[in-house]
């Protein structure tokens, strides 16, 4: 039998930091899935999966929070970017 906190095929897996997201995927591999055999063993990689899962809705609720701010600020950037382009459009068509 595997020992809880350390089974041998496990070993090399870290637990999920802060941050796991940012673009990567879970540590636990889909090989290292399938190749459990042991109840403890999936019980760990459950409990893993299940920390990780959590970092990254932690991190989704922080973003969805700040969607609204973000589409605003782009919002205003849009319409500086045209205001600050229309007296050049308009130069350039009263010279034709």
């Amino acid at each position: 039998m595997a020992d809880l906190d350390s089974p041998p095929k496990l070993s090399g897996v870290q637990q999920p930091s802060e941050g796991v997201g940012g673009g990567r995927c879970s540590e636990i591999s889909a090989e290292l899935i399938r190749s459990l055999t042991e109840l403890q063993e999936l019980e760990a990689v459950y409990e893993r999966l299940c920390g990780e899962e959590k970092v990254v809705e932690r991190e989704l609720d922080a973003l969805l929070e700040q969607q609204n701010t973000i589409e605003s600020k782009m919002v205003t950037l849009h319409r500086m970017g045209t205001a600050s382009i229309r007296p050049f459009r308009e130069l350039m068509t009263s010279w034709t």
